[in-house]
């Protein structure tokens, strides 16, 4: 992580005051939760993340505060929510403003009281934890709107943090690559030294949509189907070279070469896929030749990867 990060971190971390993270979808607000936890000092402790937007509304008030056997149909034994699972260490709750307002006063007493009341309860929980909410709309809206409740919005907003979007800080395309890059390298049990600068550039001109979460989902399918040393300017998805055609920066040499020959790589690797790596299913898929497909393999340097592929 960079250390222009890693600073407000430490001090975050220091104090005890709910954070409430704000930022588009995808712009690494639960990586930022997790490393303001890890810095608190009780890293050992529980890390519990929810995302309120992924709960059916039926299911979220037990979810968060648990609930007693009997409590309604199907709730055969006791379940502690995750306000108590988080004792002792940190909840996280993404996409807060999505949580029904009938539940919001329950967060609230959470929150100044410190205890909660399962469904179906009848005495109160004492909770310590350490909260940190996070939204990608905004609260403040939402408070005129009435769907959002004004005195938990400040509760939350003690420490407000803003997230820019990944296009917004496009200066850290690159150590964000790598360490998605390192990552990946680990779960699919790789040794890709790094990617090339000029592929680096390519990223740093994308415009990022789907943000910190569009990079690692590229890095991970890159490094996935990569049998090379280095991560480099052909294996980048096709859409990646055509918006080279709106950028500003000069001319690349061969970029139309480039373009087609990146294409026809991740073509065939996507019908190689298709097939299971079948080399003979997959030239008589898309029409070629055995001897045309073998050929195409060796140009684009694609055939040690179906070996090794094949072989798992």
């Amino acid at each position: 992580r960079s250390t222009r990060t890693s600073r407000p971190c430490s001090k975050v971390a220091a104090l005890p005051a709910t954070v409430l993270i704000l930022g588009e979808s995808g712009t690494g607000k639960e990586l930022l939760a997790r490393l303001i936890h890890r810095e608190s000092g009780a890293e050992d402790s529980p890390f519990v993340a929810v995302n309120l937007a992924a709960i059916p509304n039926d299911l979220v008030e037990s979810t968060l505060f648990g609930h007693e056997k009997g409590a309604f149909t199907g709730a055969i034994r006791q379940q502690l929510g995750k306000f108590e699972l988080a004792t002792g260490g940190t909840l996280f709750l993404d996409e807060v403003g999505d949580l029904r307002y009938e539940l919001q006063a329950k967060l609230l007493r959470a929150i100044q009281e410190g205890e909660i009341e399962r469904v179906g309860g009848t005495h109160a929980i004492k909770t310590d934890f350490r909260l940190i909410a996070a939204t990608n709309t905004d609260l403040s809206k939402a408070v005129k709107a009435g769907t959002f409740r004004e005195d938990l919005f400040y509760r939350l907003n003690v420490i407000p943090i803003q997230l820019p979007a990944l296009r917004d800080r496009i200066e850290d395309v690159p150590e964000l690559a790598r360490f998605f890059l390192r990552r990946f390298n680990v779960k699919f049990r790789k040794d890709i030294q790094g990617i090339a600068d000029s592929t680096l550039r390519i990223l740093g001109s994308h415009w990022w949509p789907g943000n910190i979460r569009e990079l690692e989902n590229l890095v991970e399918r890159l490094v996935a189907i990569s049998d090379k040393n280095w991560i480099t300017d052909e294996d980048l998805p096709i859409e990646f070279h055509v918006a080279q055609l709106n950028s500003a920066q000069p001319a690349v040499d061969h970029l139309l070469d480039r373009a087609v020959s990146t294409f026809e790589r991740n073509f065939i690797i996507r019908a190689l896929e298709k097939e299971g790596w079948n080399v003979t299913a997959t030239a008589r898929s898309l029409g070629i030749p055995l001897s045309t497909m073998k050929f195409k393999m060796d140009r684009l340097e694609i055939r040690a990867l179906a070996r090794k592929r094949r072989g798992n």
